[in-house]
């Protein structure tokens, strides 16, 4: 098989005041099989390869706006939106996973950030995602679960979080070439099938980082710390897709600590 595709973009910027730009972007999307995921067109036995496959392609859409709120602050916010017919998804998983096309799907939500530096050296950053990623038309997946393997229109898409927060305070002393931050992350539950028969609950961590760099002659050195999980919650980190097996859920490591240097030449 080959697959061939010309794609195209526009984008369109407008300064509304020497502080506040508003954009729009608009582009098309095509995404081809793998080798992997054309590998086996049966989820038991090793026949293949999956002729069948379709290339995905979407149409994807966005607007926002970027200002300067005071002279330390720093606004993001967009509205984004993709339409993608043919998604490659997995259809299968048993002694092997086979792959399909989706009919239709849609994604659609906000994202914004804020960046502020205060007083005293501390920085302030904080960034949200809103996401609904969703099958926009019915079809059968090979992953029944229980439910004839339908999956129906508003269905989410399994591994897509519907909230996204993530947060930091830091504080630098630059007199020692010294940097420290505090950060907090929250992600909402997701889903591990098309069908949605189950889930992994939503989390929330904390982690600390901390670092010292000098500037040697031509030498940049760096010394640096960071601990993870910070109050050592157990939580589920990432889920395995469809997986037919019920080994959907992969833990998260409790408190873990890294420690390292890196040194860099400038010529």
């Amino acid at each position: 098989s080959s697959f061939e595709k010309t794609t195209h973009a526009l984008g369109l910027v407008r300064k509304m005041t020497p502080t506040i730009n508003l954009y729009a972007n608009y582009g098309k999307g095509f995404e081809t099989p793998t080798l992997i995921e054309m590998a086996y067109n049966n989820p038991n036995t090793s026949a293949g390869p999956n002729l069948a496959l379709k290339p995905s392609t979407s149409d994807n859409y966005e607007i926002g706006l970027k200002a300067f709120i005071g002279n330390r602050t720093r606004f993001n916010v967009a509205s984004f939106r993709t339409d993608t017919k043919d998604e490659i998804i997995i259809s299968s998983n048993a002694t092997y996973t086979t792959y399909g096309n989706a009919t239709k799907t849609k994604r659609e939500g906000i994202e914004t950030s804020l960046t502020s530096e205060l007083d005293h050296n501390i920085g302030l950053y904080g960034a949200y995602t809103y996401l609904d990623a969703i099958f926009d038309e019915t079809y059968t997946s090979g992953i029944k679960a229980g439910t004839n393997g339908l999956v129906n229109p508003g269905n989410k898409i399994p591994g897509t979080y519907k909230h996204q927060l993530y947060g930091e305070i830091s504080w630098k002393y630059p007199e020692l070439g010294f940097k420290t931050a505090l950060e907090g992350r929250v992600n909402s539950k997701v889903y591990i099938n098309d069908v949605n028969t189950d889930f992994a609950p939503g989390y929330a961590i904390a982690n600390i980082r901390a670092g010292f760099e000098q500037n040697i002659s031509n030498w940049k050195v760096m010394e640096y710390t960071r601990i993870e999980n910070i109050f050592d919650k157990s939580y589920i980190g990432s889920v395995r897709i469809n997986d037919n097996n019920n080994r959907n859920f992969e833990p998260s490591p409790g408190r873990n600590y890294l420690v390292g240097v890196s040194a860099t030449y400038h010529f």
